[in-house]
């Protein structure tokens, strides 16, 4: 194709190629139930943010926004709109509406057949601080692909690639946060 062709015709669609976007990341934040209305409203008070939808079973969001409100920029440069510009730039919009209590990563890409589940019984859970520290010893661990935290049976779900952590590593790391464990 001729590019004195290309050139007119993608001054033309970068405006619309800019202006839509929608991705769906990994939430680290989602400890339990309640912490899913704790994001909707957070996510609220970030206009050029919406929220497509959530699934706490799997800990993403889908996301939509308008790059050049996002970015602040009316006019961004192609290095503004890389992946892990755009990524990096909604962990930080998320992460200080929400005090840090939430950040946003990219998906891993691990099928779900893939993940193994590891259940660790824990000690009293009964204030939302307790869950979430709980939950943050492990979450952020390279091998964690989501966990969450149930206060009514005490026990702390865990969804890991083994090839890259086990269950041990998740208790010492508990135990390390100070999170009683049961038997």
């Amino acid at each position: 194709m001729n590019t004195r062709r290309l050139i007119p015709l993608l001054v033309l669609l970068l405006p619309a190629i800019l202006r839509a976007e929608e991705q769906t990341v990994r939430i680290i934040g989602l400890s339990d139930a309640s912490r899913v209305d704790d994001l909707r409203e957070a996510i609220k008070t970030l206009p050029e943010l919406q929220l497509i939808r959530i699934d706490e079973a799997k800990a993403t969001a889908t996301l939509s926004y308008d790059i050049p409100t996002l970015l602040g920029k009316p006019k961004p440069k192609p290095e503004d709109i890389a992946p892990a510009k755009l990524l990096e730039r909604l962990d930080n919009r998320i992460g200080t509406a929400t005090l840090r209590t939430f950040s946003v990563t990219a998906l891993t890409g691990i099928a779900e057949d893939k993940l193994t589940k590891l259940e660790i019984h824990v000690g009293v859970l009964d204030c939302k601080g307790c869950r979430y520290g709980a939950y943050i010893a492990i979450a952020k661990m390279e091998g964690v692909e989501r966990a969450t935290v149930n206060s009514d049976s005490r026990t702390l779900t865990a969804w890991i690639d083994a090839t890259k952590t086990h269950r041990e590593a998740l208790v010492e790391a508990l135990k390390k946060a100070r999170v009683e464990l049961s038997p």
